[in-house]
């Protein structure tokens, strides 16, 4: 049988009915825009929308050749990401008789090559740290300036994704009536949570000082209540503050921070983003902390094993468990 669809029912359409009916997160939303949009690109040329494209287009066959274009285009591990939204969309379309079968059935995941740990030692952790609070470099005039203005800011960025483990959408999430100082606990919104859920966290001792010196800091520039007030608000401390189109950190922010820290760095240094800091803590504390549900509370995961995935032990780990068998 043909898997042929109603040529009235555009993707856009598609991706619509199911934002309606599912109620999802915005990041979860524009992920599935740029996935619709890159199947419309393959189809239709680099400008087009997924209003372009109709259901009857897409077949098992085009299906196979948008696998080939996008690993031309992105990695294995990408491409499996778009692949299970776009079998989510196309799974709908079936069930609401918009399509006679899913043009994805017979396309497989591409296969993912298994590296080295997405996560740091702790001492590449601190090496990032040091260099934020010393690294400086000289302006036009002689003085000497930050190299990413203002490191004090992203020295305090990186201790709170160090000490949390928290996720990107998270720390630009938080506000300030988030952090309870006297209780000593960060609150984790359900809108903030890849997970749609809430829960608390501990304010770390170490992390305490960072947080109270950045609110002077905000109230200085502020003066006024901080209780809905982005807790990590670059525009209100950088340089170009006026070049800023909007009046709160956005995710692209926290992206060119870490390209422009790759690029200071030098060239053998391990590199870092916001998820191997995360993927760094919890390993840490899966090797430390023996009860693992400590840990996937800490972290957020709705299974436990979800928090295995991140635990990575180390080789002195296992050399000690090898000693069982002598």
């Amino acid at each position: 049988m043909d898997d042929a669809a109603q040529p009235t029912v555009s993707l856009a359409e598609l991706l619509a009915r199911h934002l309606r009916v599912n109620m999802l997160a915005k990041p979860t939303e524009a992920r599935y825009d740029l996935v619709t949009r890159n199947l419309a690109r393959f189809l239709c040329g680099p400008t087009a929308h997924a209003c372009d494209v109709y259901l009857n287009q897409i077949t098992p066959d085009v299906m196979l050749d948008f696998r080939a274009w996008s690993l031309t285009r992105m990695k294995p591990v990408s491409f499996n990401t778009e692949r299970r939204h776009l079998s989510v969309l196309f799974n709908c379309a079936v069930r609401e008789g918009l399509m006679l079968a899913n043009p994805l059935r017979r396309v497989s995941n591409a296969p993912v090559s298994r590296g080295a740990p997405k996560a740091l030692t702790k001492d590449s952790m601190n090496a990032y740290l040091e260099w934020l609070q010393t690294a400086t470099r000289l302006d036009r005039n002689g003085r000497a300036v930050d190299v990413i203005q203002p490191q004090w800011f992203w020295y305090t960025v990186l201790r709170t994704f160090y000490f949390t483990g928290m996720r990107k959408r998270q720390l630009i999430g938080l506000v300030w009536s988030d952090i309870d100082f006297v209780e000593r606990s960060i609150h984790l919104s359900a809108e903030s949570s890849k997970t749609r859920r809430g829960w608390k966290v501990p304010l770390p001792e170490p992390l305490v000082n960072d947080l109270l010196d950045l609110r002077r800091r905000t109230l200085e520039v502020c003066r006024q209540h901080l209780g809905p007030r982005q807790v990590f608000c670059l525009p209100l401390f950088s340089e170009r503050r006026s070049a800023f189109r909007h009046d709160v950190m956005r995710p692209d922010n926290l992206d060119n921070f870490f390209q422009r820290l790759r690029k200071a760095m030098p060239v053998d240094t391990p590199r870092l983003s916001a998820h191997k800091i995360r993927h760094t803590t919890s390993t840490i504390l899966a090797n430390k902390v023996p009860n693992l549900k400590v840990v996937q509370e800490q972290l957020g995961h709705t299974s436990i094993n979800t928090t295995y995935i991140y635990v990575h032990p180390n080789l002195a780990t296992m050399r000690d468990a090898l000693q069982a068998l002598e």
